[in-house]
């Protein structure tokens, strides 16, 4: 019995090792002193939030668990202890009462919400795109962004650029000319990748 409770207890811990690498691979370390990166797998329109007595998104994590309705009649748990990311100069949502008033923002194991954040929807056009920082970098051959705050997104094949004043020829060299704050991406909610690049101003 005892060697038997060893061999399952051996192979469990081999499961969590090859888990743990997984999980923790999927944030990459800070650019050039810039934010640590964290890869957003889903972006979806909040029709209602429901939480345990208590549920806060201090010190980087949540106390208690929420329930997050979205508009595709999915109803994700966010679960105590949950990773809330840091979203730099986007605003938190804070509005849990009107429907559709916030955008989650998720990194996802399979279900599960690994590392998550809400942030206000788009007054204009709150089930269809999303305001967000600005590219300044792009990654895997060019299927993902870096946003200025550090989130990791899909881009769209072709992603638009747009500036009125000066021309660019592809997205390296409009991530050049206007890296963070001085642009701007525009995110499909239903593609859940930056489909759209604006120089500020």
């Amino acid at each position: 019995m005892t060697r038997r409770l060893a061999v399952v207890l051996a192979v469990l811990a081999a499961a969590v090792l090859a888990v743990v690498p997984f999980v923790l691979g999927r944030d990459s370390a800070a650019t050039a002193g810039g934010p640590a990166q964290h890869r957003i797998d889903l972006t979806a329109v909040v029709e209602s939030v429901t939480t345990d007595i208590g549920w806060t998104m201090d010190g980087g994590h949540t106390v208690k668990a929420a329930r997050f309705t979205l508009d595709d009649t999915r109803v994700l748990t966010v679960a105590d202890g949950t990773l809330v990311a840091e979203s730099g100069p986007v605003p938190a949502c804070t509005d849990y009462v009107t429907p559709r008033a916030c955008v989650l923002l998720a990194d996802m194991l399979g279900e599960a919400i690994v590392r998550f954040a809400l942030v206000p929807a788009n007054t204009a056009t709150p089930a269809a795109t999303l305001e967000l920082p600005g590219l300044v970098d792009m990654q895997a051959n060019g299927d993902e962004g870096i946003l200025d705050n550090g989130w990791v997104l899909d881009l769209a094949t072709p992603t638009v650029r747009r500036c009125t004043n000066v021309p660019t020829s592809n997205l390296r060299e409009f991530i050049t000319k206007f890296p963070g704050d001085k642009s701007r991406s525009i995110v499909d909610l239903t593609s859940d990748a930056v489909v759209r690049v604006e120089c500020a101003g």
